[in-house]
């Protein structure tokens, strides 16, 4: 079943067109890579689906279980079930990072508190603390959100906070970017074992392969110009590596 549908989509930023008249579709539980070169509309079409201000509809639609999300704020997209893993995420003093967890997460929620934040702890520690520790991030439960996180750190404390969600489809913008070898095992077991419980689209917006060697994806849709260009699977990646953006399209596109 189609879970997002993006018809037609225009998208401007600063008044400058950045997607042209896209058409995509992501299914419930499949797993979706969005390649292309830099400046193709791939992080532009994430954040617009998840309803920053700057990025501006101009014509089309996006549409979620069936129904139209453009006049829905970010927090109204995020509860029906949208997450968007920023490639650089914001630091945010003052608030740390396991009573951040606590709020957003479904599981974790302590009912009963008066304050937006933790103040006398939250009641299901052992859960969270497994989680983080899962992640390699526990050092972090305590520190101020992405405050002073090193690359690797900012990854997975951000994947964490996606999952946490426990989103319906999330995106991931260049999720390994920045990581070294041990974070990326990190990360891409993570994905890996969620695109094995297929409970959650995901979608990975990417310049490479490296985290898709840890999962095998449904479908990859290359764009560019903010067009989709192509539609493929695994079997395309290696030869993408081989050749390029440019060669490639020229081997499978119409002259």
């Amino acid at each position: 079943m189609t879970l997002l549908e993006v018809r037609d989509l225009r998208v401007e930023v600063a008044g400058i067109p950045i997607i042209g008249g896209l058409d995509l579709g992501f299914d419930t539980g499949k797993a979706y890579a969005i390649l292309g070169p830099n400046g193709s509309g791939k992080s532009t079409l994430a954040k617009t689906i998840m309803g920053l201000p700057e990025y501006v509809v101009k014509g089309g639609d996006i549409q979620f279980e069936g129904e139209s999300i453009l006049n829905k704020s970010i927090t109204e997209r995020a509860k029906m079930g949208i997450a968007y893993a920023f490639q650089t995420p914001p630091a945010i003093p003052g608030i740390r990072l396991e009573d951040f967890i606590c709020k957003i997460c479904p599981d974790y929620a302590c009912k009963g508190e008066d304050d937006m934040f933790m103040t006398n702890g939250c009641v299901c520690k052992d859960t969270l603390y497994d989680d983080f520790e899962r992640l390699g991030i526990a050092n972090l439960a305590k520190r101020d959100l992405n405050d002073g996180f090193s690359g690797g750190e900012l990854k997975r404390s951000e994947l964490f906070q996606v999952l946490s969600m426990r989103p319906k489809i999330m995106f991931l913008d260049e999720p390994d970017s920045g990581l070294d070898y041990d974070s990326l095992k990190i990360v891409g077991r993570e994905l890996k074992a969620i695109r094995d419980e297929g409970r959650t689209t995901m979608v990975i917006i990417s310049h490479h392969r490296y985290i898709l060697e840890f999962l095998e994806i449904d479908k990859l849709f290359i764009l560019k110009s903010g067009r989709l260009v192509y539609t493929g699977d695994m079997s395309d990646i290696p030869v993408l590596e081989e050749k390029g953006y440019e060669k490639f399209l020229e081997g499978v596109l119409p002259a």
